[in-house]
C-alpha cells in the first residue's frame, strides 16, 4: 500500500533533498517492550540495533498512531487517502501531500540509549511547506531542517567567503581542518551547520516549526550568495 501511494504521488524532482525532523532520546530500559529478563546493550552492534527496534516497536506505534490521528483530523483526509505501515520499529505514513516516518534506533553516542525520530521526508508540492496545518501536526515533533547537497561542496571555499563578509564573519566558527562550519545568527534565531554533504538549520530558542522554515528560507537566500545554489523545499 505504501508503494502504491508513492507511485500515485511521486516525489518532486529537485536539485537537492531535504527533510524536516526531530528526535527524542531516552534509556533503552524505559521502552515499553523492555522486560526484566532483557539486558541493556553497552556496545554498538547490529544485534543491539535490532533489539532496540524490536522492543521499541510499541513506542513507535504509539507515536505514529497519534500523528496519524492529528493528520487526519487537521487535514480532513479520508481513510483511502492514507497509507500506513508499522513494523519492527519503523512506521510510515503516506498522504497526497507528504510522506512521514517514525523510527527508533540505538543512540550512536550512547549505546544504552535509544533515539526516537519523526521525519517529514517527502513534500509533494511546495505550498505544503507553508501550510499551517502541517506546522500544527508536526510542531511538537520536528525542530531540524536538513538539506542534503546533490554533490559534495568545497567547505573551505565557503568558509573563506563568509570570513570575507564583515556582517557574517563574527558569527562563524569552524573546525581547524575546514571540514565543517557553524553559523549562529541571533537576528534570525538560527543555528546553521554545514559540511560537505549537508546543511542543517535549527532555531536557537524554543521550537517553532513555522518560524524555523521561514527563517531558514531567509538564511538560505543569504547563503546563496556563496554559491549554495539549491532550492529549499523538498
Amino acid at each position: 500500500c505504501i508503494k502504491q501511494m508513492r507511485q500515485a504521488y511521486p516525489r518532486r524532482s529537485d536539485h537537492s533533498k531535504s527533510s524536516i525532523s526531530g528526535s527524542v532520546r531516552g534509556r533503552i530500559r524505559r521502552l515499553k517492550g523492555f522486560c526484566k529478563t532483557h539486558f541493556v546493550p553497552d556496545l554498538q552492534y547490529e544485534a543491539a540495533q535490532d533489539f532496540v527496534r524490536k522492543i521499541g516497536s510499541e513506542d513507535v506505534k504509539a507515536l505514529a498512531d497519534r500523528i496519524y490521528k492529528d493528520i487526519r483530523e487537521t487535514f480532513g483526509y479520508k481513510r483511502r487517502d492514507f497509507a500506513y505501515s508499522c513494523h519492527e520499529g519503523l512506521a510510515e505514513i503516506e498522504t497526497p501531500d507528504f510522506g512521514a516516518q517514525v523510527r527508533i534506533d540505538q543512540c550512536p553516542e550512547d549505546a544504552k540509549n535509544y533515539v526516537l525520530t519523526t521525519e517529514l521526508h517527502e513534500l509533494y508540492n511546495e505550498a505544503i511547506a507553508a501550510n499551517p496545518a502541517l506546522h500544527a501536526c508536526f510542531n511538537n515533533h520536528c525542530d531540524l531542517l536538513t538539506i542534503v547537497f546533490p554533490s559534495c561542496v568545497n567547505v573551505e571555499s565557503k568558509i573563506d567567503a563568509i570570513e570575507d563578509n564583515a556582517a557574517l564573519a563574527p558569527f562563524l566558527s569552524y573546525e581547524p581542518d575546514g571540514s565543517c562550519f557553524e553559523l549562529k545568527l541571533p537576528e534570525l534565531d538560527l543555528h546553521i551547520q554545514v559540511d560537505q554533504n549537508f546543511m542543517r538549520f535549527r532555531l536557537i530558542t524554543r521550537r517553532d516549526l513555522s518560524k524555523l522554515l521561514d527563517h531558514s528560507q531567509r538564511a538560505f537566500e543569504i547563503l546563496t550568495e556563496y554559491n549554495f545554489d539549491l532550492r529549499l523545499n523538498s
